[in-house]
């Protein structure tokens, strides 16, 4: 399969790019690990794929307008599912 292919069908059939759903997919598994405490960002970072942590953080900050750090203090002090 091609990528215009796949990006075709993903279109044709959820109304998104393949590019976004890859995306998506990241920063919901980047939330998850750093719900998770033990992980440090560099630890999160590498286990995403990224070169290195600065990548990850202007990254995470460009789709969820907060640094990785800034959105695990705000999980700690508001989580989820209690607003």
């Amino acid at each position: 399969i091609t990528p215009n292919h796949l990006n075709a069908l993903c279109n044709d059939f959820l109304g998104t790019s393949a590019g976004k759903l890859i995306r998506d997919r990241i920063i919901l598994e980047a939330k998850r690990l750093l719900i998770n405490l033990d992980l440090r960002v560099v630890e999160i970072a590498e286990k995403l794929n990224f070169e290195d942590q600065s990548y990850f953080v202007k990254f995470f900050k460009k789709y969820e307008g907060t640094t990785p750090d800034r959105f695990r203090k705000q999980y700690i002090t508001t989580p989820y599912g209690t607003e």
